[in-house]
């Protein structure tokens, strides 16, 4: 029998072969690799210090001035770049088809930009999409962040969920969640000590993040990265739904 369950993925390095957003507009602006090469990163670091700041703050933060000082607008049409190039782990598409024909709700929560992921192929597979947000001038060019998603606040879009679905913010009995690394600790900590089951997904099964989430001991379940029909991780979900590895 099918049984009612809430699925939160974190996206980039879980439904995606990459930990970080690859951002075209930051290759645009002579970045190698977008947010996802070890420069971005290095100089998101180096703001947070030098400003006293949150690393996500301090990762927005030179995401703005290095698109700005590329002379390109800081509008969503460039934020979006890239949208359709988005790599994905094999089997994705199943997987969140699957659920969805089963009714059961996915969610997905990325410290990424929202009106990106909003565009990406398989948005529409998603209840809703917990993302940073920014805010806007008269001529929509960003002035600003509005909501800031980061690796505590995926517990608060987590309480959110829960309760949109009529349970008490902490019974996480129905709640799947799905993540690839050290960013997902607070979220996989709640939602396991709540009575929930975490997942965690790698494409390389020696790395440190495995090692230290299995001494943090917030992860139910260890599985390669791969959503495809008759997968580890596919027959370990549907069977936590109560649904059938259907063909695909």
């Amino acid at each position: 029998m099918k049984q009612e369950k809430i699925i939160i993925y974190d996206f980039d390095g879980t439904l995606t072969p990459y930990s970080s957003p690859k951002f075209e507009i930051l290759e645009r602006c002579g970045l190698r690799d977008g947010a996802n090469g070890p420069s971005f990163l290095e100089l998101s670091q180096k703001e947070a210090e030098a400003s006293n700041i949150d690393l996500y703050e301090a990762i927005y933060k030179v995401y703005f001035e290095l698109i700005y000082k590329a002379g390109f607008r800081l509008v969503d049409k460039n934020f979006c770049l890239g949208f359709d190039k988005v790599e994905y782990n094999k089997g994705v598409e199943y997987f969140l088809t699957t659920l969805v024909q089963s009714d059961i709700s996915n969610y997905l929560i990325s410290s990424g930009v929202s009106v990106f992921l909003q565009k990406t192929k398989y948005a529409t597979l998603f209840k809703k999409i917990y993302a940073t947000t920014f805010k806007y001038n008269e001529r929509q060019d960003a002035i600003g962040i509005s909501y800031l998603m980061s690796d505590k606040k995926k517990v608060e879009a987590i309480k959110e969920i829960i309760k949109d679905h009529g349970f008490s913010e902490e019974d996480c009995s129905h709640v799947i969640y799905i993540g690839d690394g050290l960013t997902d600790f607070y979220a996989m900590d709640y939602v396991k000590a709540h009575g929930g089951t975490t997942i965690f997904v790698y494409l390389d099964n020696d790395t440190k993040a495995i090692q230290a989430m299995k001494q943090k001991d917030v992860v139910s379940f260890f599985a390669k990265a791969d959503f495809s029909q008759n997968s580890e991780l596919s027959k370990y979900v549907f069977r936590l739904c109560g649904i059938s590895n259907i063909d695909e």
